[in-house]
């Protein structure tokens, strides 16, 4: 079962094993990050870049999956560079550096100035005993809207989402904030065939507003989107979801939406019609992949996706509704993946897929770092052979 994902998401944070020779003078765009969204790495790593006006604060939270090491065993070393193609950078200083280290975390907050220019704030990680090294950076966009982020016990939130009915602050914002709340169940993302780019409005109307005052603790009880700004005139703020069953999801009423990319619009309908009947529901799965264990393989494989496309891509909306999300449920860890300022490139290249999929930056205040996938009519054979395996327990 996916472990530590609570904290998990990533909020474009580039991940990538290389050796330790090329680490030393390695220009990020050269890169391949497959290992980007790879549960299985030894540890998960969450950054957080919050800009103020006095300059940036990048969060970070490096947690081990493998408890057989130590967090002191991973020495992290921080740079500036100007461009993706620079082979190193300027060092940032343990002045501007604060962290706490625990046996199974390391966690703290970067200071860096702000620039009128693109900046991009590098991380280097390496592990002697293991003799690996991994390269971690985030882009540092002059416009980036996010101005604030939410506490959870003392601790900034690094992931887009919280759980409803804990305890919350806001931090980073003006004195007395906006909140407003959109209630919209956003659509799944359609298939990669379809025509046009599943884009998010620049302008949504919420379905509430109200004010908060920054620090106070505040307990959120409806499921949604969520937006704090100074006013709501302002194009700075900061959006998060609320779930209450995520980014696992355990409940048989859950379960039924993510099946959309592999059901005909009949079984969809009897399986959004289970309302929560396992029963119902397990003869739907088992009548689309025709046995029990084949459903039984079905359901532990797909819901594992589902769950990291959740902690891996979650924006204004849910991780396996994102077109990243939907790719990567049905297609899973890239072979190659290659960043750029303005895109993502996912190639596929073994015995059951050759494809590359192209996803390009739709920035927004709901989600700076959203991607949004460029559909194609050549991908259907390919998007209806892989929905075929799916049904037949082939992954």
């Amino acid at each position: 079962m996916l472990k530590n994902f609570r904290t998990a998401f990533s909020l474009a944070i580039i991940i990538v094993a290389v050796s330790l020779t090329p680490a030393l003078s390695q220009a990020l765009r050269d890169i391949n990050y497959s290992y980007l969204y790879d549960p299985d790495e030894p540890f998960v790593l969450t950054v957080k870049p919050i800009r103020g006006q006095d300059g940036w604060a990048v969060h970070f939270s490096l947690v081990l999956q493998d408890t057989s090491q130590t967090a002191d065993q991973y020495a992290m070393s921080w740079d500036i560079r100007t461009s993706l193609e620079e082979k190193s950078g300027t060092t940032i200083t343990t002045d501007a550096i604060q962290k706490h280290i625990t046996r199974t975390r390391v966690e703290g907050t970067v200071k860096v100035p702000l620039s009128t220019a693109t900046q991009y704030v590098s991380l280097r990680i390496l592990n002697n005993r293991v003799k690996r090294v991994w390269i971690h950076y985030k882009a540092l966009l002059p416009n980036y809207p996010s101005n604030g982020y939410l506490i959870s016990e003392g601790k900034a939130v690094q992931v887009p989402f919280a759980h409803a009915g804990k305890p919350l602050q806001l931090a980073g914002i003006a004195e007395t904030s906006v909140v407003s709340y959109y209630n919209d169940d956003f659509p799944a993302a359609v298939p990669p065939f379809s025509e046009g780019m599943s884009r998010v409005s620049r302008s949504m109307v919420a379905d509430s507003t109200y004010n908060i005052q920054v620090n106070a603790t505040v307990t959120f009880t409806k499921r949604g989107l969520y937006l704090v700004q100074k006013d709501t005139s302002s194009s700075e703020g900061f959006a998060f979801r609320i779930e209450d069953d995520y980014p696992r999801l355990a409940r048989i009423e859950s379960l039924a939406d993510p099946l959309i990319y592999i059901c005909t619009k009949q079984e969809f309908v009897r399986v959004k019609e289970a309302k929560g009947d396992k029963k119902a529901f397990d003869k739907i799965i088992l009548g689309i992949t025709g046995s029990s264990q084949r459903a039984k393989d079905f359901m532990r494989n797909y819901y594992k996706r589902v769950e990291w496309a959740n902690a891996y891509f979650t924006s204004y909306k849910e991780g396996w509704k994102t077109d990243r999300g939907m790719i990567y449920i049905l297609f899973g860890l890239p072979d190659e993946l290659y960043r750029f300022s303005d895109r993502e490139v996912w190639t596929y290249k073994n015995q059951f897929l050759n494809a590359t999929f192209n996803f390009v930056r739709s920035q927004t205040l709901f989600d700076p770092d959203n991607f949004v996938l460029i559909r194609d009519k050549k991908y259907q054979d390919t998007w209806y052979e892989k929905i075929d395996l799916w049904r037949n327990s082939r992954f």
